[in-house]
């Protein structure tokens, strides 16, 4: 990874092969891709003890809690760690677990790195890990939607074996999910204290809407971090965040507004980092509208976004183009564009629908008028609002914004019609954890209220099939169904984008956002 994005799409290429690759053996020693190995643990530096790094944090976790619903903030700490990590190109490789193994459908074993001892000393073994993973699955509905766990066996100190309910390709990559991080479960029931984790960071303190300050792990089983601190202050709205990052307050300011990167850029002691993500900016329609149950209407909408123009005026050109839930840097994102079905005046008049003497679409009376909910978390989503709002109205469509502050609990509601959204489609660099949730017809996440057998059928078929080119063929044959019924309108695939201190070093911005904090990231 690096600091521009030319680069990291020059090497898209061996990203596609090496994904390729992820799901294809039934056997994985990851040797060489993992760069915290016991073997390559080195003392403690010395010239660098004093070194500390804050960072402007743009979100304010409940707590540390690993197995809750902060796991992602306590991985982004550099103290938690899991069996399995992805690279930068999205391959599972080695982290606590050194190499593993499928025995049949349902079966995978896993061998586990030696002299790994957790942050209040104990040694991780086998039994702690399965305790953990148990813990973590009671605890986490995502845990427990990943993995599938039927039970977990301890074959040996170093070796433990997974059944799952079911077969389940994915769970490899699955288990690179912040949700499983590793603990001593001991740890949590001591009250006052915080969950002893492998990483090489432990936690020193967490001030609930303030900050997480981790320390140096001197016990740590990898490369020692070369930070003594990294302070984690939450400030959760981006102008504050980059004001801080100017005002030399911070040594980086996480997910600046994109409207302001020409400001860091300017400033001689400041630099964008940024990478590609395997987040998504989309448009959700709510089937159960009577707006929005008739398909014609969503095409209306979905060809009134001018995606290119909201990538070069909004996204500053740190994104690209959505044309389905994944993007292309996955070998399952590579879709065909969906063809148009017709004008706006072809698609309307079809439906009933005519333009009155404002010039403006109504039908048996009623005019044309939505309302589009946006939240203020990822500001550049309201300005695409806006925009969406302004080319709508051009086609003699009202749409009518209301901004809310938890997007997710007024979607649960059902008087909206549209709405801004935002997903990780693709965080564990697999498929089939996003095509469940988000459109099987029995999930909570099916926000959209989206029906339909043939793609539930697809997904079913991915969720037992091994072979890789078999599930990216089936994902390929979902996102077909999908763009053609059209719940959702995916927009763009939005750049990570950080505003750095020059100086900091090993801060590598990461297509998954989960790897902030880091034995390597220094300062000088």
């Amino acid at each position: 990874m690096n600091n521009t994005k030319k680069p990291f799409r020059l090497s898209l290429g061996m990203m596609i092969t090496c994904l390729m690759l992820v799901l294809a053996g039934c056997s994985t020693n990851a040797a060489g891709e993992s760069n915290t190995s016991a073997a390559n643990a080195t003392a403690l530096p010395t010239e660098n003890d004093s070194k500390t790094l804050t960072i402007a944090y743009t979100w304010n976790p409940a707590g540390v809690d690993p197995h809750g619903d902060d796991s992602w903030d306590v991985m982004r700490s550099g103290a938690g760690e899991t069996l399995i990590k992805l690279n930068e190109q999205l391959q599972p490789v080695a982290w606590l677990a050194k190499e593993w193994k499928q025995e049949d459908a349902n079966t995978w074993t896993l061998k586990l790195e030696r002299n790994v001892t957790f942050h209040d000393g104990k040694k991780m073994d086998a039994e702690s890990v399965k305790a953990s993973l148990l813990r973590s699955t009671q605890n986490s509905h995502l845990a427990k939607d990943l993995l599938l766990v039927k039970d977990i066996e301890v074959v040996a100190p170093d070796e433990l074996k997974i059944i799952t309910t079911q077969p389940n390709s994915a769970i490899i990559s699955s288990l690179a999910d912040p949700s499983t991080i590793i603990l001593d479960v001991d740890s949590m029931k001591k009250a006052g204290s915080y969950p002893a984790m492998t990483g090489a960071f432990k936690i020193k303190q967490f001030t609930k809407d303030v900050s997480l300050v981790v320390e140096r792990y001197d016990g740590y089983w990898g490369q020692a971090a070369k930070l003594k601190e990294v302070t984690m202050k939450f400030v959760t709205d981006g102008n504050t965040r980059l004001m801080a990052l100017q005002a030399g307050e911070v040594e980086v300011a996480t997910d600046i507004p994109i409207d302001s990167i020409e400001l860091v850029e300017k400033d001689s002691k400041l630099e964008v980092l940024s990478a590609p993500s395997v987040r998504t900016h989309m448009v959700l329609f709510n089937m159960n509208s009577a707006l929005f149950k008739e398909k014609a209407n969503r095409e209306v909408v979905d060809q009134a976004i001018p995606r290119e123009a909201i990538i070069e005026s909004v996204m500053r050109g740190y994104g690209t183009k959505a044309k389905s839930p994944f993007p292309e840097i996955l070998p399952f994102g590579k879709v065909a564009e969906q063809a148009a079905g017709g004008t706006t005046e072809q698609l309307l008049s079809a439906d009933g629908w005519q333009k009155n003497a404002a010039g403006m679409w109504e039908k048996e009376g009623k005019p044309f008028e939505a309302t589009l909910l946006t939240f203020p978390h990822r500001p550049e989503l309201s300005v695409m609002a806006e925009i969406i709002q302004n080319q709508l109205l051009n086609e003699g469509i009202t749409v009518k914004i209301r901004k809310v502050e938890n997007i997710d609990a007024e979607l649960a509601k059902s008087d909206w019609d549209l709405a801004m959204y935002s997903m990780l489609t693709a965080h564990t660099g697999d498929p089939q954890y996003f095509l469940n949730i988000f459109y099987q017809s029995a999930s909570e996440s099916n926000i959209s209220h989206y029906v339909s057998k043939p793609l539930e059928t697809v997904i079913n078929k991915l969720n037992e099939s091994s072979d890789t080119a078999a599930r990216n063929a089936l994902a390929i044959e979902a996102q077909g169904i999908i763009n053609e019924d059209l719940p959702q309108s995916f927009i763009v695939h939005p750049d990570n984008v950080f505003g750095v201190k020059k100086g900091v070093k090993g801060f590598i911005p990461h297509p998954i956002e989960y790897y902030y904090v880091t034995a390597d990231v220094d300062i000088t």
